[in-house]
């Protein structure tokens, strides 16, 4: 049976990946690591072999690199605690321990005390395994070159949905701290050149996990979170800060910090840069390294909050609304669902049939925006009505007006006199027009401001004015994430937005009702 948490005390690192590989079968939730000295009193911390700190950088390392590999999904968190201070009696976790899986056959009344004895946070019930029995005693210990300790070490990073990168970088920061951590958060108005931006965690909850994950794997020191409005945050202000951790990649950023620094007389810090680890699931479109922007990548196509219900809704067929902005990649996504036999009703096309002469709108419109509106055959042209009303709120607000009802009523009789499973209501005004009360579920698509308006100059001939005109005139992708349970993002390659369609699809068959 599995349980949410897990501790695994291991006596020798370097076998860790063998154990791993069958923990995700036994926890679903946390997994502790906790490293034991194997020499003598098995069960006990062995401080005199960690003469010091540093040395075990490599070794964490080492564990969250197998863990990337092995426990993809599982949070993963080496507790530091043990390795640093002689004085500390028991393993402290902020989740219950649930089972205690070790490396190595210990006799039951070793086990036993160390339940008792060793784990401050431990459930009555707790479990226990033995995962290996032939690791040999041999601890490796690092042979770092810069093995100095600081008072106060400091970092920064958005750190969304934290992750094995971020862990290990927080770790790193952690070890070499004899008194303080300051981590700067990065706020929302420095997010917009991320990847899938708009998929972010909040601050408040990006900034409470690092706070969580730091108070977990090492609670003796003393945490600061600083939100980061610049590119420097608080390096560029606190005289008391010593060492700053980057990443390989962002070392240049960390040289800057000290430029900074050194112009307002402040003593320089020492950078020490992390090698970050290689993703080991990547797929064509994925960055090589861990990132949050591949961790945001896979939500694409994922349930990101469960459906409200509506007791006003018929339970079959089951309603989708599909939105996005223009040139969002809403028609490849519904050439998609219409091969997976979702029925789609486009409402732009019920719009063009409504439009027609002799229709009820056709003649409102008319009305309202006069006979320059019509072609030489009498209908509506688009493309003139069109430059009316998206250059101007309050005469597209008038058409809106004007269609919106008759369109709602056109698509709620096709779903009455649907006999598909699945129906999508593809609108590009489902939520300024309200239609999302029509829908069991929102899946919104979305791209970068700048390749939708790449799209409209190439695609529909559109001038930047224009096509910025057109986007302007609708919600930003901001307010379609925030009000959808289903988000694809079409920036990449066809195959890749298909497979967002798919996982989608899989995971809706779960949802559907019998």
């Amino acid at each position: 049976m599995l349980v949410k948490t897990g501790l695994l005390v291991v006596s020798n690192p370097q076998h860790i990946g063998r154990i791993l590989s069958n923990v995700q079968q036994k926890v679903k939730s946390t997994l502790y690591i906790q490293l034991l000295s194997a020499l003598s009193e098995p069960l006990s911390f062995h401080p005199n072999l960690f003469t010091s700190w540093p040395k075990y950088s490599q070794t964490i390392w080492g564990i969250y690199s197998q863990a990337a590999t092995y426990c993809q999904g599982l949070d993963v968190r080496v507790l530091l605690s043990g390795i640093k201070y002689q004085n500390i009696s028991k393993i402290q976790t902020q989740k219950k321990i649930e089972l205690v899986i070790f490396d190595k056959i210990y006799n039951q009344n070793d086990i036993d005390g160390f339940l008792q004895a060793k784990i401050e946070n431990v459930s009555k019930e707790c479990g226990v395994e033995i995962a290996n029995n032939d690791v040999s005693d041999d601890l490796c210990v690092d042979n770092v070159g810069n093995d100095k300790i600081y008072k106060h070490t400091v970092l920064g990073g958005t750190f969304d949905r934290l992750h094995i990168a971020h862990k290990i970088l927080l770790s790193e920061a952690a070890l070499r701290s004899t008194s303080r951590i300051t981590v700067g958060v990065t706020e929302e108005n420095m997010l917009k050149t991320k990847t899938l931006w708009e998929l972010v965690e909040p601050y408040e909850t990006r900034a409470n996990s690092v706070k969580d994950f730091l108070s977990d794997i090492c609670p003796e020191l003393d945490v600061s979170i600083a939100p980061l409005t610049d590119a420097f945050g608080p390096t560029q202000n606190d005289p008391s800060m010593e060492l700053l951790v980057v990443s390989a990649e962002t070392l240049k950023g960390g040289q800057k910090v000290n430029e900074v620094r050194q112009e307002k007389e402040l003593s320089v810090l020492d950078v020490l840069s992390v090698e970050l680890i290689d993703e080991p699931h990547r797929n064509a479109v994925e960055e090589e390294k861990i990132s949050s922007s591949t961790s945001r990548m896979r939500l694409l196509g994922t349930l990101l909050k469960p459906p409200s219900k509506n007791p006003n809704l018929p339970v079959k067929p089951y309603i989708i609304g599909l939105t996005g902005g223009i040139a969002s990649g809403k028609s490849g996504i519904v050439q998609r669902l219409r091969e997976l036999d979702a029925e789609v009703i486009d409402c732009d096309k019920v719009a063009h049939e409504l439009y027609q002469n002799g229709k009820p709108c056709h003649t409102l419109i008319v009305e309202a925006f006069g006979d320059c509106v019509l072609a030489s055959n009498g209908e509506i042209d688009r493309k003139v009505l069109g430059s009316i009303v998206f250059k101007d709120p309050n005469q597209l607000q008038k058409l809106n007006s004007l269609i919106w009802p008759a369109i709602a009523e056109e698509v709620s009789n096709r779903i009455k006199n649907s006999q598909a499973q699945v129906v999508v209501i593809e609108a590009a005004v489902l939520l300024t027009a309200g239609w999302e009360k029509l829908c069991h579920e929102v899946w919104a698509t979305m791209v970068p401001q700048t390749e939708a308006i790449h799209r409209l100059k190439t695609r529909n001939g559109l001038t930047e004015d224009q096509a910025r005109n057109r986007i302007s005139s609708q919600p930003n992708n901001q307010i379609y994430v925030e009000a959808a349970n289903v988000v694809f993002c079409s920036l990449w390659a066809v195959e890749y937005t298909r497979s967002q369609v798919d996982k989608a699809w899989s995971l809706l068959q779960d949802r559907l009702p019998l």
